[in-house]
């Protein structure tokens, strides 16, 4: 397993969708369907496995997915996917054993059929495909005792038993012309979704049945529901037949646009393409470059789906094609699948690329060039968090070599600052943590990055010249959306590539000292850390714990108070004594 797959394996998203395996040419050498991409696909590469398994995932050098919106549209798509690409290991598709449709010919005494040849019969409509085969020929049947249609192959010469049981208009013994229009019309209908009427008669009857304690035959009657309701299931994979359209997704993020097309040839989802480029300008005028040079006039399909952002007349002519965002419906379903297929896509080349960057030792040596140190293979961060100058904390978070050291990370309880101070909260902390490091003797980091500017930069290297310490600081200057935005050092400001790998590195640090100091910060919030405190004390329990903050509210003011002003409170005058004693202690 190489490194590009172990990255792929570590993003995988928990949703339904189909996952193609290519070998080191980039052919796709098997093609497969899951309900949970992440579970299914990483289990072809842990545990042991049959022969052949064992020798497709040997060959596999990479892999890609579409995620669908449902189990039932991986079966779908997996079929299509199938027919157009022949993977050598899918052997089960390959002798055209496909999926059946539920076929109702055009024949002048049509007839209705389960089929797995479509469009072998000319101008039949077709309905699916459906996974189920038993559920296809359950519906075709019951549909065939609803609807009086032809059930003979050929026409005998006598009426049959179907003529009798009133499921045929006998088209054998009666010559005349019948009008099945409005019985086509009801069994589309019907295949199209529309079946409320007959599943609420199914439904009466199975309950009759068992009020008649008729078990054998309720049990009939609910099969049927079921097969009615898994055949007649709305499918956006396989809709518009003999049209052939794409659904353009895009999804936009730090100066980066994900392109995803799902493209619809002759009905069904056959292909898709995805890319990531980078924004110029506008990310209309970036998404109208590329779409003038993937598509050329002679090439491009009738119908192409956007998002209604991106509609543009100028654009539909330069094409020669139509162009249409639309608003409900399977297509705008399929065209919301385009657009959450583009967001992973991003994602996880992002995730990829940060992985990369983190586990790359040029890019710490890339980030000590730029600031004009020496590599900075241990890279400490602080972050502070506090509500109104409450519950004021601090969380550190070290990096060694590129890579996060989560047994290193420390947490801190701020002690001498007064109310929302993020000056003064950054020296103390520094304080502490550089004072204990140089007491024990242990090695200093060799950068330590604020979380934030100026200010923050100042602290810290005000509070290391009182050490007598000399540590390279930097900050990492934020936009609106609390996300790293610019390093600022030495009294400059250092602009970085949104994706070059020192911005990945120093975006995933700023990241994870924010979140850990977030973390810290609402777990002090829910245990209360002044009831924390006195947390202990012999005869001191909740009910006299809250008294206490609620008369005095801050530990300060009990710090401050007497024995007989806690007395007052209903605290017997040893517990009052005992938690003076401890709170000084603390200190």
């Amino acid at each position: 397993m190489n490194d590009e797959i172990k990255l792929k394996l570590e993003l995988l998203p928990d949703k339904p969708g189909c996952y193609l395996m290519k070998d080191k040419t980039g052919q796709i050498i098997y093609v497969g369907k899951a309900k949970n991409l992440k579970n299914r696909v990483r289990s072809y590469f842990h545990g042991s496995h049959n022969a052949k398994t064992t020798k497709l995932v040997s060959e596999i050098n990479t892999f890609d997915y579409i995620i669908t919106a449902s189990n039932k549209e991986s079966f779908v798509l997996e079929i299509n996917l199938i027919k157009q690409y022949d993977p050598k290991y899918n052997i089960m598709l390959k002798d055209d054993k496909t999926y059946p449709f539920i076929a109702l010919t055009n024949e002048p005494n049509p007839r209705l059929i389960v089929t797995r040849e479509p469009r072998k019969r000319n101008n039949a409509k077709y309905f699916g495909p459906y996974p189920n085969v038993r559920d296809a020929r359950l519906t075709c049947n019951l549909l065939n005792q609803l609807f009086p249609l032809r059930k003979c192959y050929k026409l005998p010469k006598k009426e049959c038993l179907y003529y009798h049981m009133h499921q045929c208009l006998g088209p054998c013994i009666n010559k005349e012309a019948f009008d099945y229009s409005e019985i086509k019309k009801e069994i589309s209908d019907f295949l199209n979704g529309k079946t409320d009427k007959v599943l609420a008669i199914l439904e009466n009857k199975m309950q009759q049945a068992a009020n008649n304690l008729e078990f054998e035959k309720a049990k009939e009657y609910r099969d049927e529901i079921t097969s009615i309701k898994n055949t007649t299931d709305p499918q956006k994979i396989d809709l518009n037949r003999n049209i052939n359209v794409d659904y353009i997704g895009t999804y936009a993020k730090d100066d980066n646009l994900a392109i995803h097309i799902l493209m619809m040839r002759q009905g069904s989802i056959t292909l898709n393409y995805s890319t990531i480029v980078p924004i110029i300008g506008d990310e209309n005028e970036t998404f109208n470059a590329f779409m003038t040079q993937y598509y050329t006039p002679s090439i491009t399909p009738k119908e192409l789906f956007v998002e209604a952002k991106y509609y543009d007349d100028d654009l539909a002519s330069v094409l020669n094609t139509k162009l249409t965002t639309p608003q409900k419906g399977q297509k705008y379903e399929v065209l919301d699948m385009a657009i959450l297929n583009a967001k992973k896509d991003l994602e996880t080349k992002f995730l990829i690329n940060q992985n990369k960057a983190l586990r790359a030792t040029e890019t710490i040596e890339e980030l000590g060039k730029l600031l004009g140190i020496p590599t900075p293979y241990t890279i400490e961060s602080f972050d502070n968090s506090n509500l109104f100058g409450e519950y004021p904390i601090s969380a550190l978070v070290v990096y060694k070599n590129g890579r996060p050291c989560p047994k290193l990370f420390r947490k801190y309880h701020v002690k001498t600052v007064k109310g929302a101070n993020d000056y003064e909260t950054m020296k103390e902390v520094v304080y502490r943590r550089y004072l204990r490091l140089v007491m024990e003797n242990e090695p200093l980091p060799d950068l330590i990055l604020m979380d934030g500017g100026q200010i923050q930069v100042n602290a810290c290297l005000e509070t290391l010249q009182s050490l007598n310490v000399t540590i390279p600081v930097a900050g990492i200057q934020k936009d609106d959306h609390h996300k790293a935005k610019l390093i600022y050092y030495a009294g400059r400001e250092i602009t970085l590539s949104k994706n070059s790998p020192v911005f990945l590195l120093i975006s995933n640090i700023s990241q994870r000292v924010h979140d850990f100091a977030i973390s810290f910060f609402r777990s002090t919030k829910a245990k209360g850390l002044f009831a924390s405190r006195l947390d202990g004390i012999k005869g001191l329990g909740k009910a006299r714990k809250e008294k206490l903050l609620s008369h005095f509210i801050t530990i300060d003011a009990i710090k401050k108070a007497s024995v007989e002003e806690i007395v007052e409170q209903g605290i017997p005058q040893q517990v009052a004594e005992e938690v003076l004693n401890k709170l000084n202690e603390d200190d």
